[in-house]
């Protein structure tokens, strides 16, 4: 494992032989990758961050003579889907569905004709953060103007959207070159309030607008490997909105296979190896928090801890005790 993390809890899993680091900005990623290649004849370069598919990508020629390298977007098209206010635009222009925005560093009389249109509650979000992280709810002018007046603050790396109740949808995807070849779908219950973190409580179904939505994106963007695709579905309308693309593998891969029956890291290793592989249609399923869980003893009518995401965590216990205590 080679990262910039030094509490990575990857560290103490398992499956790791050893973990090296590099200083993100600093050492050429390039080199170390090749250094540690010769040094463990390692086979297959697997990135599973964006800055880290991004570097690979660049340098594919140069370190396909070292090892076979995971498959990657031209970052040309990576930069755009992996930036909100890049993709936001991307997807206006290719009228595709998302919800209106604008960059907080525009004029104060554009901004002002902009929540006119949209209203309150509307939400900040940083351009580039994954998992819910730096997005606050607005719920009026004095809140934004708060944040407006923080001088720690960039605005011209925030936009501003209009808050839609409903539930979140994630499509899982792995595309060659804009097509779209295996996915998985999960949604939340509905959300009415600002919680912006990962969901708990899901249900994994197909879903034939979603995978049109995301198909359709994905050939425009020419994507090429893995993604995972953040939506939102309006609860009244039941139309869906693109919010963001995390171009990298996600925190819940082992449940997408459990659950959902998709082995996205095996699948894409293979298609980077240029080998066979089937691609599997994927499960309906559900998954409960750990609350509902525990509740449930009480009822006498127990689920199973399989039914949670925590019955992965005992594939691999050292490292996920390390990763829930941020050790």
């Amino acid at each position: 494992l080679l990262s910039h993390n030094h509490k990575n809890a990857a560290r103490f899993s398992r499956y790791v032989h050893k973990t090296y680091y590099y200083v993100n900005g600093k050492d050429d990623l390039k080199q170390r990758i090749i250094e540690l290649t010769q040094k463990h004849n390692i086979d297959f370069i697997f990135p599973y961050d964006e800055y880290e598919i991004r570097e690979v990508t660049i340098h594919r020629a140069e370190l396909s003579n070292y090892a076979t390298c995971l498959l990657g977007t031209n970052p040309s098209y990576f930069d755009i889907g992996i930036h909100k206010e890049s993709l936001a635009g991307f997807l206006h222009e290719h009228k595709l569905p998302s919800p209106p925005f604008i960059s907080l560093n525009h004029e104060e009389n554009t901004l002002k004709q902009f929540i006119e249109e949209n209203h309150f509650p509307l939400l900040v979000k940083p351009v580039r953060m994954a998992s819910g992280r730096g997005i606050e709810k607005i719920y009026n002018e004095n809140d934004l103007q708060i944040f407006l007046n923080d001088k720690m603050v960039d605005h011209k790396n925030f936009i501003l959207q209009p808050f839609i109740v409903g539930t979140d949808v994630t499509c899982n995807v792995i595309c060659i070159d804009g097509e779209l070849k295996c996915y998985t779908i999960r949604e939340s219950p509905v959300k009415r309030e600002a919680n912006f973190s990962s969901n708990d409580i899901l249900t994994y179904h197909d879903d034939i607008q979603v995978v049109k939505v995301v198909k359709d994106m994905m050939n425009r963007l020419c994507w090429n490997g893995v993604a995972c695709v953040d939506m939102r579905r309006d609860e009244k309308t039941g139309r869906l909105y693109i919010l963001e693309i995390n171009g990298r593998f996600w925190a819940s891969v082992v449940p997408s296979y459990l659950k959902a029956g998709v082995n996205f890291p095996y699948i894409l290793l293979k298609l980077s190896l240029g080998e066979p592989v089937e691609m599997p249609k994927m499960r309906s399923a559900f998954q409960i928090s750990l609350k509902q869980y525990l509740f449930s003893f009480l009822r006498f009518r127990p689920y199973s801890l399989k039914d949670t995401k925590y019955w992965s965590y005992l594939f691999d216990p050292i490292a996920r005790l390390a990763q829930l205590l941020h050790f």
